[in-house]
């Protein structure tokens, strides 16, 4: 994975952990100890989560940088399990040549049902 691509990982995640009030942890590479993937640390209140990125396979470092924000927010058991899915659904499309459109389209889905937008059940009733 290459710089370009851990930011524009990091982006798309912290955007989809925004979207669900989450803390976002600012994500920095590598970390400062050499014998480490990944490590998190605390920093006035805010947690920074340095990933390494040479010789390792794109997908263990989305899943380092999707755990340090699981960790970041204290999250366990079936909550991690559902945070961790969402945010690999943020990443999916990531490198696709439409990836701005599909994690729009995929956060209005999530932000608006018709049974949370009274706006959208009377649009219903009239159709």
């Amino acid at each position: 994975m290459t710089s370009l691509d851990f930011g524009a990982a990091a982006r798309s995640l912290a955007r989809a952990a925004h979207l669900r009030d989450l803390v976002v942890p600012v994500f920095a590479s590598p970390p400062s100890r050499r014998d480490l993937h990944r490590s998190i640390r605390r920093r006035n209140g805010s947690p920074v989560v340095s990933i390494r990125l040479g010789d390792r396979p794109r997908g263990a470092v989305l899943a380092d940088m999707i755990e340090g924000i699981v960790v970041a927010n204290y999250l366990e058991d079936s909550k991690a399990d559902l945070v961790r899915s969402t945010l690999w659904l943020a990443i999916d499309g990531e490198g696709e040549e439409d990836d701005a459109s599909t994690l729009t389209l995929r956060t209005e889905v999530a932000k608006t049902t018709p049974s949370s937008s009274p706006q959208l059940n009377a649009a219903a009733a009239a159709a």
